[in-house]
């Protein structure tokens, strides 16, 4: 169970002034000027504390993107900014390159700005965890979307908004178990294998493809979920497989990448191509015939999700109390991708 934790710094500063104010026997003396001052401070400090929306002061956000290059990050990035402004809410944004380091610098840098919330697209298990200390040093919520660290960062007030990366995973296996001919070997293309998206979504596709133990993952390579990387592994996969029946990547740039280079080397006929992301390229792609299928990670949902917990907050929630919130991801085909664009 979470504890809460939150805002008790003012609370405690204000009973030790309020200690000063009450020494002596019996009638109260008159209060000198430094008493005065120190109690005019606690109370200053209590208000400082009170929900945004009781004292009409700005609510703000510190979001860093994991990395820009992503268009997933950048609509997930862009709804985020659009709810909350809609809501009165203003959100400080900053662009990590997929640098764990810089993004740790980032969040101390949100602090030092008097954010009420900070917020991130995680980029590793075990590196980001000083984000979320400094977090919890500060006292304010830590909201990773997407991502998560180990173990949440030991921190109660650690919240994650998104979608669960084991369900995408096993999408993409459940599909390719029905479609899959007799025999098929996977090319699987991953992200980073210290991020949490990658083992959930890997383990999601395992148990996906768990009733046909005829199909096997011949190869394995991290494109770190980027475009030219999934050209370059497809082009030294071609090198070194005389026949390819599916290529599989854990987000849509790197499938995308892959298709490229299949088609520029003459080898793309009849190979099932499937992504991660429902992004706009996939759409187009999907409705030209050249990728299979995605698995939409609905970035609107996530920033509504996200929005609906910044309001909590807002009216003075501890975040201790306040549940993760999960986006249901979604299967997109040529039958249905109309439905999403």
């Amino acid at each position: 169970m979470k504890k809460k934790c939150y805002k008790m710094a003012a609370l405690g500063l204000a009973m030790g002034m309020l200690a000063l104010t009450l020494t002596g026997c019996g009638k109260a003396a008159p209060e000198s000027n430094s008493e005065s001052n120190a109690k005019q401070e606690a109370d200053g400090k209590q208000e400082e504390s009170a929900p945004a929306q009781e004292t009409g002061e700005e609510f703000v956000i510190g979001f860093s993107n994991m990395n820009d290059i992503y268009p997933y990050c950048i609509k997930f990035r862009d709804y985020l900014v659009e709810f909350a402004e809609a809501e009165g809410m203003k959100v400080l944004i900053a662009d990590a390159a997929g640098d764990a380091a810089a993004q740790n610098g980032q969040v101390d840098n949100f602090i030092l700005q008097g954010v009420d919330v900070v917020t991130a697209i995680t980029i590793d298990l075990d590196a980001s965890i000083p984000a979320v200390n400094a977090a919890e040093n500060a006292g304010l919520p830590f909201i990773s979307y997407l991502t998560n660290v180990r173990d949440n960062g030991g921190y109660d007030g650690y919240i994650y908004i998104g979608s669960e990366n084991y369900e995408a995973g096993l999408l993409q296996g459940q599909y390719l178990a029905e479609v899959l001919p007799e025999n098929a070997q996977i090319l699987y293309q991953t992200g980073n294998p210290n991020d949490s998206q990658y083992s959930a979504r890997k383990q999601g596709l395992l148990d996906g493809l768990a009733e046909r133990p005829d199909v096997t993952i011949a190869a394995e390579v991290a494109t770190m979920n980027q475009k030219d990387q999934g050209i370059t592994v497809m082009e030294d996969w071609m090198q070194v497989y005389e026949k390819i029946d599916c290529v599989v990547a854990q987000n849509d740039d790197s499938i995308l990448g892959a298709i490229e280079a299949m088609k520029a080397a003459g080898r793309f006929e009849d190979v099932i191509t499937v992504g991660l992301d429902g992004s706009d390229d996939a759409l187009v792609s999907i409705e030209a015939g050249e990728l299979t299928m995605s698995v939409l990670q609905d970035a609107k949902g996530q920033a509504q999700a996200a929005v609906a917990i910044f309001k909590q907050l807002r009216d003075g929630a501890d975040a201790a109390s306040i549940e993760d919130a999960n986006v249901p991801f979604q299967t997109i085909t040529k039958d249905n991708v109309g439905d999403y664009k």
